[in-house]
């Protein structure tokens, strides 16, 4: 667990169960695949890896399991020319949300119409997902939306840095910008913390392998056997 027993102490607020509330027609959620860690434990970029059953690599899997959560625009941060590269590199999942919520801040304001999509001039906030995490499901990625419409909070499941709802607020992102240009706090369980984040208590028929991250060989190698016993 990353988390104090005390959340309330904490700045963390703890939601026992979410509101299965419809989603709003207003709250226009954005999809984040963070893809640019350096798989030094793998040994091989990690996004491009092939699940057995499907024969989709990881990066493929991650961006159907937030479509598939109801998500209609998907962005990868990463390092390949095609995905949205760190402002500040090599600082973390942290680097990859500021990045993203840097290009969607153009994208509203009109800065850059080449890149200019309709799905992304007005949003709500970031559904961020590791790439390295297939088990999660799309059930469990829609608790982190419902929860996220009744309000601007941070949302994520207690004990769980990742998958996260990161809502759009001027005073969020002055904030994941300032200790990035200070390069200290890089943590997400920081800005939790300093920013009143929401907790979602893990439903008990939700299996906790979902939030496994895949980092090594022998992981790797073992959800695969697993997929084909399926």
């Amino acid at each position: 667990m990353y988390f104090d027993q005390d959340n309330t102490m904490t700045g963390i607020r703890e939601i026992s169960s979410p509101s299965m509330l419809p989603d709003s027609n207003s709250f226009n959620v954005i999809g984040l695949v963070l893809s640019g860690g350096l798989s030094t434990r793998m040994g091989q970029d990690k996004s491009l890896l092939r699940l057995t059953d499907t024969n989709q690599t990881l990066l493929s899997h991650a961006r159907g399991l937030l479509t598939s959560a109801g998500v209609g625009t998907v962005l990868v941060s990463g390092k390949k020319p095609e995905q949205i590269h760190d402002i500040y590199p090599d600082s973390g999942p942290l680097a990859g949300i500021h990045a993203a919520l840097s290009y969607l801040v153009e994208q509203h304001t009109g800065q850059d119409t080449e890149r200019s999509g309709d799905d992304t001039q007005q949003f709500s906030g970031l559904l961020v997902l590791p790439v390295d995490m297939p088990n999660i499901t799309p059930s469990t990625l829609k608790l982190l939306i419902s929860q996220a419409t009744q309000g601007d909070a941070i949302v994520h499941f207690t004990g769980f840095n990742l998958p996260v709802f990161i809502p759009y607020k001027a005073n969020l992102f002055t904030y994941i910008e300032c200790v990035l240009r200070e390069d200290k706090s890089l943590s997400l369980f920081n800005m939790f913390v300093k920013n009143q984040a929401n907790a979602i208590a893990v439903p008990a028929d939700i299996p906790p392998n979902e939030f496994d991250n895949i980092n090594s060989p022998e992981q790797w190698l073992e959800l695969n056997q697993g997929l084909i016993k399926g």
